[in-house]
């Protein structure tokens, strides 16, 4: 029923967050105007929970919706991760509170998914104290996200990388992310409210882009 309602919401065409002031930001970043300044303003303007992230760039196959953000949605997730002037730390919790409880809708969210995972790898301790602080219910909804395919894949590779390093330093963290891996890994079927998404689609974009994002999230890393 809630996302039904994020649905109806969406064809009214009312957006959650100030989407001038983000794409405004974003032009800017991408112009070469990045600074400190131009990638807070970006950041404060992002979604910051699941349903504002959805409501955003969700496609909705209707005449009058403006299909702009949901176009947009890719590079202001690339342009999110890629933040690198302003505080590690505002960063993560930026990240990790707008991952909690999101669910996999599609294409825009497997993208997100992809490069969450690379910055997992990149910043594991930084992710895993944020996260130690939080409720164990909120740590289980992170991790649900994050390891949640609907087939095999790379992913499992990131999961043993990250348990095998941090299980001793945060058990009680590791244990949570072991418990989602076991029942999310290539366990949930194709989202049911995307008909404009075929089944087929969505495999392949999975089988052909999930290690590509993530690799290449890292490999910027290393730059």
């Amino acid at each position: 029923m809630l996302l039904l309602t994020v649905l109806f919401a969406a064809k009214a065409q009312y957006f959650p967050i100030d989407t001038a002031r983000l794409n405004s930001a974003y032009r800017a970043i991408i112009s070469g105007e990045r600074n400190i300044k131009t990638e807070m303003e970006f950041l404060e303007t992002y979604p910051t929970t699941w349903l504002e992230f959805y409501m955003t760039y969700n496609y909705v196959d209707d005449k009058e919706y403006d299909i702009e953000m949901s176009q947009l949605c890719t590079e202001h997730i690339s342009t999110l991760f890629g933040l690198s002037r302003i505080n590690d730390t505002v960063k993560c919790k930026k990240i990790v509170d707008l991952t909690i409880g999101m669910k996999e809708s599609g294409e825009c969210t497997g993208v997100y998914q992809d490069y969450l995972v690379g910055y997992i790898l990149s910043n594991e301790e930084l992710v895993l104290d944020y996260l130690s602080k939080l409720k164990k219910g909120h740590q289980m909804e992170f991790w649900q996200f994050c390891w949640s395919t609907v087939t095999e894949c790379s992913r499992a590779e990131a999961f043993n990388e990250i348990y095998n390093r941090m299980r001793n330093r945060f058990p009680r963290e590791m244990e949570i992310s072991r418990n989602a891996f076991r029942y999310f890994y290539n366990g949930i079927n194709y989202p049911t409210l995307l008909p404009h998404k075929e089944e087929e689609y969505q495999r392949k974009f999975i089988d052909s882009n999930h290690k590509k994002i993530f690799n290449g999230y890292l490999d910027s890393q290393e730059d």
